[in-house]
């Protein structure tokens, strides 16, 4: 995906040919129209925290409550909203089955200072068609600070630090926790622990056979 000045481009990159091609723009006027995002500014939205999930890439829209989406199978970008509960990124965004996308956030309680896991799926037909209904609300362990790693799959990777470790704007942590969970039973449980770890690290997984252990 490129942003240029006045309109935003998806590229495909080609295996054959080896070049990349333009498949697909849309004028900022019409893709922001009804958002209450001026399109008068020298400057473009910025997206981040790239999710893929029932074949539509998702970006956030910066300090916004909403969702950059590019459905691959119709090669169309479109604007949609958060969560209502979804109060800040990051997020993960999973298949949720029925090729319906799910959402997971981490929200925090400022009055007792209370974490949860927040899980919303999007409807795909009926009255509710594109609203995201609440799932399921996953109450997390007291004295930790929670933190997202991405989704891949059907798992979510989750972080926790002691509630005194240095915030999530910190490039570096010690003594992380790292937790899976499974989308379909919602179950989580402990991977391993990590004495540092770079937040901004990116999660890889399904490696090719040369790089995989050898299994009997």
């Amino acid at each position: 995906m490129a942003q240029c000045k006045t309109k935003l481009v998806a590229f495909v990159f080609s295996s054959s040919t080896g070049e990349w091609q333009a498949v697909t723009s849309q004028a900022w006027d019409d893709l922001l129209v009804g958002t209450g995002v001026s399109t008068a500014s020298s400057k473009s939205p910025v997206f981040f925290g790239r999710q893929y999930a029932c074949a539509c890439f998702y970006w956030v829209m910066d300090w916004r409550q909403k969702l950059l989406m590019l459905d691959t199978r119709r090669m169309e970008f479109s604007i949609a909203d958060l969560p209502p509960g979804c109060r800040r990124p990051p997020i993960a965004i999973v298949d949720a089955g029925e090729g319906r996308p799910g959402m997971f956030a981490v929200r925090e309680h400022d009055a007792d200072g209370t974490f949860d896991l927040y899980y919303t799926i999007r409807q795909i037909e009926g009255p509710s068609f594109n609203q995201w209904q609440m799932e399921k609300t996953i109450p997390l362990e007291f004295g930790y600070r929670y933190f997202l790693r991405g989704a891949t799959e059907r798992y979510l990777l989750l972080l926790r630090s002691e509630d005194d470790s240095p915030s999530s704007s910190s490039l570096e942590m010690s003594d992380l926790e790292c937790f899976s969970l499974d989308v379909k039973t919602l179950q989580l449980e402990s991977v391993c622990r990590l004495k540092h770890h770079i937040l901004r690290a990116q999660i890889y997984t399904n490696f090719p056979p040369l790089l995989s252990s050898q299994t009997i």
